[in-house]
């Protein structure tokens, strides 16, 4: 039996996955990001990972290793200059070739949830349509035409990166008011300490915890409890995401809009006040209509399984735009 190896790097965890043709996730491996602060170990744990996984399978052929990581370049195969990494730069698809003699391919993190759509989900049908991904880090796998939109270096679709906010929060990677900053996991929780540290902050749940040590799971569970303040974090949060989505339809003209990522799994906490912003901010002579959704690839599996789908690819579409030596 061939299976493929899918790789996703986030900025917080790795998921290595081992996934057949038909797009079953086998097996599974997470890797933790600050456990692996040297390129050195990070290989390393990428190796042993990687034999967990094939060793527990009997008569398996690795047909190939898909990857997908923030700051791509899928010219040369590396991983550069990702601001929510540690690896100034990572020559993952050389490391990966040379290790198990195998085709890799490499391609932006937000890529393959749209890869993922587009292969495996809701997106089968559609020829344009944008996955915006929140998790640490805000990105966007964008389709027109039927294609996927790379870029020169394969490094469009930087949506978290775009200024929403002149002069606002500073971000990683040197910018100040990226979208990121107020629309990831990381910037709910600073819109949560803004909120929380004003004068005219309610009662809140939130308050019986150390503000500094405050995560977005809290925040949700918080307003899954009803509890005010944190649904009018989710508001805030929303109603930027909202603002920039219609932005964003006015460039590409989607026919539907998937959100991913941790933060997406808050539900109607985060996409009613999306919506609503959406909807108020979309230029006229665009429909009312076009849905964002939930990504509808379940478990947080999209990522290793859009991996996998750059080297199941059987009419070539990714394989001449992604990396591959061997």
């Amino acid at each position: 039996m061939k299976v493929a190896i899918g790789i996703d790097i986030g900025g917080t965890n790795i998921k290595v996955g081992l996934i057949n043709r038909a797009g079953q996730l086998l097996q599974e491996n997470n890797i933790s990001v600050k456990e692996c602060p040297s390129q050195n170990i990070l290989f390393k744990e990428l190796k042993n990972s990687i034999h967990s996984l094939t060793y527990q399978l009997e008569n398996i052929e690795l047909a190939g290793i898909g990857i997908g990581s923030p700051g791509a370049n899928v010219t040369t195969g590396v991983i550069e200059n990702a601001s929510n990494l540690p690896w100034d730069k990572l020559p993952i698809v050389e490391f990966l070739i040379n290790l198990f003699n195998v085709p890799s391919y490499l391609t932006n993190d937000a890529n393959l949830f749209a890869i993922g759509e587009k292969v495996f989900g809701d997106a089968r049908h559609m020829n344009d349509f944008v996955v915006v991904t929140l998790g640490t880090g805000v990105g966007a796998g964008i389709y027109c035409n039927g294609s996927l939109l790379q870029g020169r270096d394969g490094l469009a679709g930087e949506f978290g990166h775009v200024i929403i906010q002149k002069d606002g929060r500073p971000c990683q990677c040197g910018r100040k008011g990226c979208l990121e900053r107020y629309t990831s996991a990381s910037g709910l929780v600073l819109t949560a300490q803004e909120i929380l540290n004003s004068e005219v902050v309610k009662s809140s749940t939130l308050q019986d915890q150390p503000i500094k040590e405050l995560t977005s799971m809290q925040v949700m569970e918080a307003a899954a409890s009803g509890d005010l303040m944190a649904l009018e974090i989710f508001k805030v949060t929303g109603k930027v995401l909202g603002d920039a989505l219609a932005d964003l339809t006015a460039y590409f003209n989607p026919e539907a809009i998937f959100l991913a990522g941790g933060l997406a799994k808050a539900g109607s906490f985060l996409f009613e006040p999306t919506i609503k912003s959406f909807k108020e901010n979309l230029l006229s002579i665009y429909p009312n209509d076009i849905p964002i959704l939930q990504g509808s690839i379940q478990d947080n599996h999209a990522g290793v399984l859009g991996a996998a789908a750059l080297v199941w690819d059987s009419e070539g579409q990714f394989k001449k735009i992604h990396s591959s030596v061997i």
